[in-house]
């Protein structure tokens, strides 16, 4: 692994923890099954990304409510 892609790996992490701090739970899940869903070998379904975006748009509106 190269110092790049260290620091990169290193800043999605302080990021993901900062969001879950500020706004909840809800924003670490969020982030965690997007990534998963990337990993996968066969990538997600439509309704998989039909649901993540919904995921998003709840955390989204949680957040501007906050």
């Amino acid at each position: 692994m190269t110092a790049a892609e260290i620091s990169a790996i290193l800043g999605v992490v302080g990021t993901v923890v900062s969001l879950a701090e500020k706004y909840g739970p809800q924003a670490y899940d969020t982030v965690l099954s997007a990534i998963e869903q990337s990993r996968s070998g066969t990538g997600p379904s439509d309704a998989d990304i039909a649901a993540l975006f919904a995921r998003c748009q709840a955390d989204n509106a949680a957040i501007q409510a906050s």
